[in-house]
């Protein structure tokens, strides 16, 4: 059954080259060019990746099986992927820039309201938007998501140390002492994220594709970070968002369980979907019925 689940991840990112796509760019206020990728035909949502710091393209499997209901807009947050070549500091990289490009890409693309999901980093900035702009957002798509705050952010850490083996951990103890290269580089984000999968064996063999198919920015992550812990806190300004919100959790995310709930506190209105023995990254360790689940809830 899991060569099974594995085939039909291959066959979603071999699918990713030969179905039609098509990428845009639109000049944002401040005068640099942010760039997204159109796939598929229907209700437009926009797609934002984690990290913060990596590309979207490691959400192309997504827009391919979405994309014979919706139109799938791959956006490159600024600082990433396509996106990269823009001044790099604390005024052009931070919160409210980036949600400010956003509702920039709304305009561009001709929309009222949008419909935006978002993983991990992306669900964080996806309620940051539902934030600073409710009256434009129709509806927000949160998996694996934090919550309104960095309040839990030392327990995501705990949860991540305790589940790493004992061989994981000296293996990461082993790169973060080699000198840095390329090699060592990614050996330090495989045995970082590996406590992420429900299924470590999962992890080992899904992993290598995740880092062949999207790019990483330590600069645009290190800055958006720098200001998160100081501007990151939407307690009281994402209770002003009406619109529909729906979250997906895996059971076994290291992010702690009370993120959900305190956004359900929020937005009462949340609905929340749950997957059993998975972890972070539902795409990779159940993509089926993630995949059955996360068109459900768009639709």
């Amino acid at each position: 059954m899991r060569k099974y689940f594995f085939s039909i991840i291959i066959c979603l990112i071999t699918l990713t080259f030969t179905k039609g796509q098509q990428v845009n760019s639109f000049i944002t206020s401040d005068n640099e060019s942010i760039y997204f990728t159109r796939i598929g035909n229907g209700p437009k949502v926009v797609l934002l990746y984690g990290g913060p710091g990596y590309a979207v393209s490691a959400m192309r499997p997504w827009a391919d099986s979405l994309s014979n209901e919706f139109e799938c807009i791959l956006y490159d947050q600024r600082g990433t992927g396509l996106s990269s070549n823009v001044k790099f500091d604390s005024t052009t990289i931070n919160l409210l820039r980036a949600v400010k490009d956003i509702d920039e890409l709304r305009k561009y693309l001709g929309e009222d309201k949008l419909t935006i999901c978002g993983i991990s980093w992306g669900g964080m900035l996806a309620q940051a938007y539902a934030s600073f702009y409710p009256e434009n957002t129709k509806k927000i798509v949160l998996v694996s998501t934090l919550g309104p705050d960095l309040s839990l952010m030392s327990a995501f850490v705990d949860n991540m140390n305790m589940r790493r083996y004992p061989e994981e951990m000296d293996s990461l103890l082993y790169w973060n002492n080699m000198p840095d290269n390329d090699l060592a580089k990614m050996k330090r984000s495989f045995y970082t994220y590996l406590p992420e999968f429900y299924d470590h064996d999962i992890g080992q063999k899904m992993l290598p594709e995740f880092f062949a198919t999207t790019t990483y920015h330590e600069q645009m992550e290190n800055l958006m970070w720098k200001d998160l812990y100081t501007s990151y806190d939407l307690k009281s300004s994402l209770k002003n968002y009406k619109g529909s919100c729906f979250i997906i959790r895996a059971r076994q995310d290291p992010v702690p369980a009370e993120e959900i709930y305190r956004i359900k506190e929020i937005l009462p209105q949340t609905k929340i979907i749950i997957i059993e023995k998975c972890g972070h990254f539902p795409d990779y360790e159940k993509p089926i019925e993630f995949f059955v689940k996360l068109r459900k809830v768009l639709g």
